[in-house]
């Protein structure tokens, strides 16, 4: 069980890396390289928790989100337990990011127990953020009446018309938001 969720967090990291991340906190841009190294450089990886950390403590939210993958196999530690609330901090204070990766744990796991509702409300709340993938779920749910949503393919396309104006507006995206590209 352990390996398995060790490859899931790999996979989570990795996915959310690659997912079209907008530029935003000093964190970040520092942690993202990181993510996608398969051996990253151990001075390069302290500089970077030293620095998200700084950052958390002057109260960002994405520098929290950040934070979390020093606990999920980010420099080989691998302690859920520490991640979790960090990422739960930061989807509360608003970082669309970490809504998304709550839902999709909560819809998919193995770090949260599997719940339909809560992967609907923190789906919810990601799309509310612009948050494309959180955007596209919450579509295909509701054209194929998943996660316990009646079908409604009113609802489906109307939030399909949101991704397309996500691809017509550039904007700039809210610290730790993932936008439609």
């Amino acid at each position: 069980m352990k390996t398995h969720a060790a490859a899931a967090a790999r996979a989570a990291l990795l996915f959310l890396a690659l997912a079209g991340v907008a530029e935003a906190a000093d964190c970040r841009s520092v942690v993202r390289p990181l993510v996608l190294s398969a051996s990253p450089d151990p001075a390069r990886l302290a500089a970077a928790r030293e620095q998200c950390t700084a950052e958390a403590g002057s109260g960002s939210a994405d520098a929290r989100f950040q934070l979390a993958f020093f606990s999920l196999g980010l420099g080989g530690v691998w302690a859920p337990d520490a991640a979790i609330p960090l990422i739960r901090e930061a989807a509360g204070a608003g970082v669309s990011e970490a809504q998304y990766w709550l839902a999709w744990q909560s819809e998919e796991g193995p770090l949260l127990p599997n719940d339909a509702a809560s992967a609907v409300e923190w789906y919810q709340r990601a799309a509310e953020g612009r948050h494309r993938l959180a955007l596209d779920r919450l579509a295909r749910a509701y054209e194929k009446g998943e996660l316990g949503l009646t079908p409604d393919p009113r609802e489906a396309l109307r939030l399909r018309a949101q991704i397309r104006q996500c691809d017509d507006r550039p904007q700039e995206p809210a610290a730790g938001q993932l936008t439609a590209r």
